[in-house]
């Protein structure tokens, strides 16, 4: 009997990981141990990006020191639980906005104002450059976005040109970049955290088709060079088994203006919010929550018909979708529904009184 392609492509795919992880690194001595709840590991871990630093007018000097795009995400078997951090968010640790925290006292200062911001733990640190998640983005072959609007935004100091049309777009690895950079918009920071995302529920998606695995895995041996990380081969390994089927969810940290142009952790929300992306997944879902499906006509029959089997009842709208997902503002009913379609799900900082259930036609393939 001949062996399956997707095994072959694994044990290829596993092969390149192992030399990638193997990549000569500076020794760290790990802060702490990543948890484990029975045989299942688990470890917290703070995910940023590092903008690009200009030695003068489009002259690139390399990563810079400000993580402009800040995560943290609790890792679970085969789920993957996040919160976005806004880059404003003020933190009595760094003594200003937590987007300088890398600058000023590395990865450890980070994860304690990660920490600080949202009560919890964080045993590890993946820190990736701009041109690192271009790398990744173009390993699972682009991502899909629908734009209501022109996207346009030019920034000739940073060499930023920002020109896409309105409409369903793919999206190379420097163009997904340049949308989740964009935030010249009416929610400016928070839609931009929205953007990455779906940017980010998309890639996790993609990389679970076994076709992608070689390529990826050669992608990230070239971003295991620049990454900054105290991940170790062992902890690594010990998710690969549960890579296939991965749960994703991810939200904002709720945030109040303050002076100037800092931003507060809103406490009476975050316990809230927290406690419904991590306190595990509902038994039945939430009342009083109407839910919406949108995509293709043929996807959204099906989409209802499954929902009225459950005994929910549902409103439709026919319309273009470039990927599959949840959307709501309670993670708790998203979840919900995540799990009925196998979905990942957004919590988008839009406020929306409904869960929306979007059917792309990436379900057809």
């Amino acid at each position: 009997m001949r062996p399956r392609l997707s095994l072959l492509l694994l044990a290829l795919a596993l092969f390149a990981l192992g030399g990638v992880l193997s990549w000569p690194r500076p020794a760290t001595a790990p802060t702490s141990a990543p948890k484990r709840t029975g045989p299942v590991p688990e470890m917290g871990v703070v995910v940023a990006a590092r903008d690009i630093d200009y030695c003068a007018p489009r002259t690139p000097c390399g990563p810079g020191s400000r993580t402009d795009t800040i995560f943290y995400v609790r890792v679970r078997g085969g789920e993957a639980v996040g919160v976005a951090i806004p880059r404003d968010l003020y933190s009595p640790l760094v003594g200003g906005k937590i987007n300088a925290a890398y600058g000023r006292g590395g990865p450890e200062l980070l994860k304690r104002a990660v920490e600080e911001a949202t009560g919890l733990v964080a045993e590890r640190h993946l820190i990736f450059t701009l041109e690192g998640v271009a790398r990744v983005v173009d390993a699972v072959g682009g991502v899909e976005v629908y734009l209501d609007r022109p996207m346009r935004y030019v920034d000739r100091a940073a060499n930023l040109y920002i020109d896409f049309p309105a409409g369903r777009l793919h999206l190379s690895g420097e163009e997904a970049v340049k949308y989740m950079r964009f935030r010249h918009d009416a929610l400016g920071d928070y839609a931009r955290l929205d953007r990455i995302k779906a940017v980010a529920t998309q890639v996790a998606q993609k990389a679970q088709d076994p076709r992608v695995w070689p390529a990826l895995a050669a992608a990230l041996r070239e971003v295991w060079r620049e990454l900054d990380t105290d991940l170790s081969l062992e902890e690594v390994l010990g998710y690969l088994p549960y890579a296939r089927g991965l749960q994703v969810a991810l939200a904002t940290l709720p945030t109040r203006e303050g002076a100037g142009t800092y931003l507060y952790v809103d406490e009476a929300h975050r316990g809230e919010l927290l406690a419904a992306l991590f306190g595990g997944p509902p038994l039945a879902p939430p009342p009083g929550l109407p839910v919406r499906l949108r995509g293709d006509a043929g996807l959204i029959a099906w989409g209802r018909a499954f929902l009225e089997r459950e005994g929910v009842e549902v409103r439709t709208e026919e319309a273009e979708v470039a990927r599959s997902a949840v959307y709501a503002t309670d993670p708790a009913a998203g979840r919900y529904y995540a799990g009925l379609f196998h979905l990942p799900v957004i919590a988008s900082h839009r406020p929306l009184a409904e869960v929306v259930v979007e059917l792309g036609p990436d379900l057809l393939h």
